[in-house]
């Protein structure tokens, strides 16, 4: 990879001007809104002293001009000073998302905070092993999705490989098109931030737009709940100035009778209610996030496709559909003004935002879950794309449906620091396993755990760190991190052994099974360790497994000459200068001859004695 170096260059060049210019815009926004605050306090001052020297000197009318016309520019500065805000909000979260950038690019990733840990799965065939969630994950590495719906289906793909190449195929197309549209992808993020401070699963959001209320969809029901409230505002007026023919009697009567209705159907309305208050601005986030993505041109079929999804059976933009709900779940909010009691007993406003809410729901409902998933998918695309725009030099991987194996050239892990040394992979057989042997510390678990992620980023559309990647569609399992259970009362040999007899189990279903296993049977003595490792290691081979075993025991190099397995040996070796122990990190073909274990317990401060 040696244009690594420039391609990072001008992705981090591209992230620091981004920088400057929302620095300097979110600079400009804040002095706007001081500005205006200031000019806001000086019209209110400016209108009651001339209101005062007004209504003083006897000019009431001219008093009453002058106080309705400072109120006006108040009002209005207040709009403008609300906006300035927004637009300094708007530059910061720009500002912040460019600078997380360079972070991801200076390897500073590891400070970022949603590590998707909640995704963790011990029994996992492979995401615990290869850091795929948690601390120092490959989700916490590229993770940009805010919605509940978008971490899970980013979580998703990057644990649970499709089931044929096409839709990886599809999935590259989108992440390469994505990738392009930086600007596009950040504002589509920043959306996404803002909605996501009270992000949540929306399970009962979309429960409540399938589940109807049919009393308040009825016809008469709409026309007497809304004809009712405007008798009783016209008997109001008409009481009020034409008292003498309109006894206040007939208002009266009319609002006993709304409140008596309001009080016996409070039931069906609170729990509308309820869900309003809690996803108001999700609502608001899903809205402005739909109208990026539906009003933006693509090229790649699958986001083609989810864009024409989205608009159903009405022909509607989906955005518009979410905007009418967002304006209904609005009109919800007049119940937390002061007034709201007297204000609902005139008017049954509690019913007309629910007859509002109905009428949406009859509408556009059944059709909530899908925008929102979409909106995941789109944020899953995003998040992959940040791999592509800041590492155009990496390979998209060829992914065969009709091929079993991995060959990959300048293979090296995505995690690490761009001092990191690449090897060549090629394992492009059923039954072949490279047994990886070589001192501790040079290599063998990080090789192990470049071929795995490396996979699980290909599965996802992703580019690979890589010169070259073909692979076919396997099951990844993995056996590197087996710790003691005690809640379960198991040891760390018996959970390995269950783990491996979860990889047996895989090699007898029909696809593929790419294994990695490290150091296996560790928990035991080294006689049974060599016995039970020498016969898993044939048995899989034989099973038509295929990936990459480490070890220290050098006895199973033997294992490369049993015919009917295919096993080959390669290793890492070290070497020593000026007193100092080095690795290459190179893989060679062949059996390790070195050792280190004496020199490191040295080096830790063991002395060692005869």
């Amino acid at each position: 990879m040696n244009n690594q170096k420039v391609t990072t260059k001008n992705s981090k060049i591209e992230y620091e001007l981004r920088v400057n210019h929302f620095t300097r815009l979110m600079k400009k926004h804040r002095e706007k809104a001081r500005r205006l605050s200031n000019l806001r306090l000086l019209v209110s001052l400016a209108g009651i002293g001339f209101a005062i020297f007004f209504f003083v000197s006897g000019l009431t009318p001219s008093g009453t001009v002058t106080i309705i016309a400072a109120l006006a520019v108040f009002i209005f500065l207040v709009f403008k000073h609300q906006q300035a805000k927004r637009d300094s909000d708007y530059a910061a979260l720009m500002k912040k998302i460019n600078e997380d950038s360079l972070k991801r690019l200076l390897g500073e990733w590891n400070s970022f905070p949603d590590t998707g840990k909640e995704f963790c799965e011990d029994n996992h065939p492979f995401t615990s092993d290869l850091d795929i969630f948690g601390i120092n994950s490959l989700f916490q590495w590229i993770s940009i999705a805010h919605t509940y719906l978008g971490r899970r289906r980013l979580a998703h793909i990057l644990a649970r490989p499709p089931e044929n190449s096409k839709e990886i195929k599809a999935r590259q197309e989108a992440v390469q098109e994505l990738a392009r549209k930086l600007k596009w992808r950040q504002q589509f993020q920043v959306e996404g931030i803002i909605s996501s401070d009270k992000a949540q699963d929306p399970k009962d959001l979309i429960q409540w737009g399938k589940k109807a209320n049919p009393f308040f969809r009825r016809r008469e029901v709409i026309f007497a709940l809304r004809f009712l409230p405007a008798c009783t505002i016209l008997s109001i007026i008409l009481s009020l100035f034409f008292s003498q023919s309109v006894s206040y009697l007939i208002p009266v009567g009319l609002i006993l009778v709304q409140t008596a209705i309001l009080f016996f159907l409070r039931k069906d309305t609170g729990s509308t209610f309820a869900i309003a208050h809690q996803y108001k601005e999700n609502i608001k986030g899903y809205h402005r996030m739909l109208e990026i993505f539906e009003t933006a041109q693509f090229r790649s079929p699958y986001l083609v496709n989810l864009n024409k999804k989205l608009e159903g059976d009405k022909k509607l933009p989906a955005y518009q559909q979410i905007k009418k709900l967002e304006k209904a779940v609005d009109m919800t909010y007049m119940r937390y003004s002061q007034l709201y009691f007297i204000f609902n007993i005139i008017t049954m406003w509690d019913f007309q935002c629910q007859i509002a809410l109905e009428k949406w729901k009859d509408q556009s409902g059944p059709h909530l879950q899908k925008w929102l998933e979409t909106i995941g998918e789109i944020e899953s695309l995003s998040s992959v794309a940040v791999i592509s725009f800041d590492h155009p030099d990496w390979a998209v991987p060829e992914i065969l449906d009709d091929y079993t194996g991995l060959l990959a050239k300048d293979l090296a892990h995505p995690l690490l620091p761009e001092t990191r040394i690449p090897n060549d992979l090629s394992i492009t057989s059923p039954g072949e396993i490279f047994l990886i042997t070589g001192s501790n510390m040079s290599g063998k678990s990080t090789l192990l755990r470049t071929a795995g992620i490396n996979l699980v980023l290909g599965y996802a559309g992703s580019p690979v760190c890589a010169k070259e990647f073909r692979s076919g569609l396997m099951d990844i399992y993995t056996s590197m991190r087996i710790n003691d259970d005690l809640r379960a009362n198991i040891s760390s040999f018996y959970g390995e052994l269950l783990r491996i007899k979860l990889v047996l189990d895989a090699t007898r279903k029909k696809r593929p099974v790419f294994i990695l296993l490290d150091e296996i049977f560790r928990g035991t003595n080294s006689r049974d360790r060599h016995t039970g490792a020498k016969h898993l290691i044939k048995k899989l081979s034989r099973g038509g497994a295929l990936g990459l075993v480490s070890t220290h025991d050098l006895e199973l190099a033997d294992l490369a000459q049993d015919k009917d397995a295919k096993i080959k040996n390669y290793h890492f070796e070290e070497y020593y200068r000026d007193g100092k122990l080095l690795f290459d990190y190179i893989l060679r073909p062949g059996v390790s001859t070195t050792k280190n274990a004496i020199f490191l317990m040295k080096m830790a401060g063991i002395e060692i004695t005869d």
